[in-house]
């Protein structure tokens, strides 16, 4: 066990934070959490714990991964024609197994997918090469595993010249949540960074970018102009869906899954 002395500082404000408690993590680690008043931004110490819990990429526990694909997928057929980039080309960073890629490319979006923890099992066509440019981003069950979200989004937007990105974390409003939470996932000891509405709107201003909450646990951030009927759209349930609704009867003859199939096919036959 292990306990953190030392000052932490909020990655977004550089200002300290103060300890709020002290829970056990991965079953054996005394880990301190530490607040931002500023930011509102919630941590934990120094993650020194990491390597354990990344001995496998997603835990045992994630039951809701595969529903969880197909609810994103389909909540990006309204963001991604909302703001205007369903021609685009699309990253799903720290995409895992490679699922969501291969459910956009199904219905029709030029996706790829990149993780350096997990191996792709379902787009592995479709990886991101040198010099690899994007219109949008996703990066869904991401946000809470970073030290520094900031210098995340900093450093992606930089390398796929893009500025837009549509992500998942799921954030609380107010008081620090009770222990009981069951997004801390201390058992799984992942989850390093929690954030409320406020934190990821100061981190989109810091990235001199608009913010906008689809929900509590989906988020744009986005250098594109959104005007108030696009806001309306993408960030009410009932519109949302509807309008996702209709972008995919649209889309019914678009999907690149045959095409793909005889891409892999001629890659297989070119290896011998």
């Amino acid at each position: 066990m292990q306990t953190q002395k030392t000052a932490v500082t909020c990655p977004i404000t550089g200002a300290p934070m103060r300890h709020v408690f002290t829970h056990r993590v991965l079953g054996r680690h005394d880990v301190g959490y530490y607040y931002s008043d500023e930011s509102g931004l919630l941590r934990t110490e120094k993650p020194y714990w990491l390597d354990e819990a990344y001995q496998d990429a997603i835990s045992d526990a994630d039951t809701g991964v595969a529903s969880r694909n197909v609810g994103n997928s389909m909540m990006l057929d309204a963001v991604v024609h909302g703001l205007g980039l369903q021609d685009g080309r699309f990253l799903d960073l720290a995409g895992g197994y490679g699922l969501l890629t291969r459910l956009m490319r199904d219905k029709g979006y030029d996706c790829y997918t990149t993780d350096k923890y997990c191996t792709n099992l379902f787009a592995k066509a479709f990886e991101p090469a040198a010099g690899f440019q994007a219109d949008a981003l996703f990066a869904f069950e991401v946000l809470e595993h970073l030290e520094d979200p900031l210098a995340f989004l900093t450093e992606a937007f930089s390398a796929y010249n893009c500025r837009t990105i549509v992500f998942s974390t799921l954030t609380f409003t107010g008081d620090i949540p009770p222990t009981e939470w069951w997004y801390y996932s201390f058992e799984g000891g992942q989850h390093i960074a929690l954030y409320q509405p406020r934190t990821l709107a100061l981190l989109a201003e810091r990235l001199r970018c608009n913010y906008l909450m689809l929900n509590a646990g989906l988020h744009v951030i986005t250098d594109r102009p959104v005007g108030r009927f696009t806001r309306f759209l993408l960030t009410k349930g009932t519109p949302r869906r509807w309008y996702g609704a209709l972008v995919r009867r649209r889309r019914r003859r678009r999907s690149l899954t045959w095409e793909d199939h005889l891409q892999m096919q001629e890659r297989m036959r070119a290896r011998g």
